[in-house]
């Protein structure tokens, strides 16, 4: 009898772990000890734009890497001042990278990565892609018509500047 007690309790707290693991939502594509990722995004020069990175191992030191280059887990991004990393506090493990007045040199690959912790290892979402559409426009526009030609010939020039 008391045997069949040993065996009962471990049981029971693995059923009721497994029950309770049953019901977090995490669809299979996400990789283990994610919740959230980041995605490829496009925007407007100018625009802003939030990268987001959901954690699922608490405790963990969490920081972007911009074109493989670490951005550190200071939520002010020291060097960056259109950069902040964003915690939400009403959800655990939310870390969201947002850049202010996007411009050209925004244009690179990021990805989120997630230090060592007493739970988990460190882990490293897939790179992503921010593309920044430049606001382009055509100026100093000229045509030059060749004349004595019947088949009225003409070259035409332009040029293309981004941003203002």
């Amino acid at each position: 009898m008391a045997l069949r007690t040993m065996l009962k309790a471990p049981l029971l707290l693995l059923g009721l772990l497994t029950e309770g693991l049953a019901q977090l939502a995490i669809p299979a594509s996400i990789p283990w000890g994610f919740w959230a990722l980041p995605e490829n995004l496009t925007v407007v020069e100018g625009a802003s734009v939030e990268l987001r990175c959901g954690v699922s191992t608490p405790g963990s030191v969490v920081q972007w890497a911009k074109d493989g280059l670490l951005l550190g887990p200071d939520p002010r991004i020291p060097g960056f001042p259109r950069y902040r990393l964003e915690e939400d506090p009403a959800r655990l493990g939310e870390f969201h990278l947002h850049i202010e007045a996007c411009d050209l040199s925004d244009d690179v690959d990021y990805e989120c990565q997630v230090g060592h912790s007493e739970i988990g290892p460190e882990l490293v979402s897939p790179r992503v892609i921010l593309s920044i559409l430049g606001g382009q426009t055509l100026s100093n526009i000229s045509a030059n018509m060749n004349e004595g030609s019947q088949q009225k010939l003409f070259t035409v020039e332009a040029t293309a500047r981004c941003g203002n």
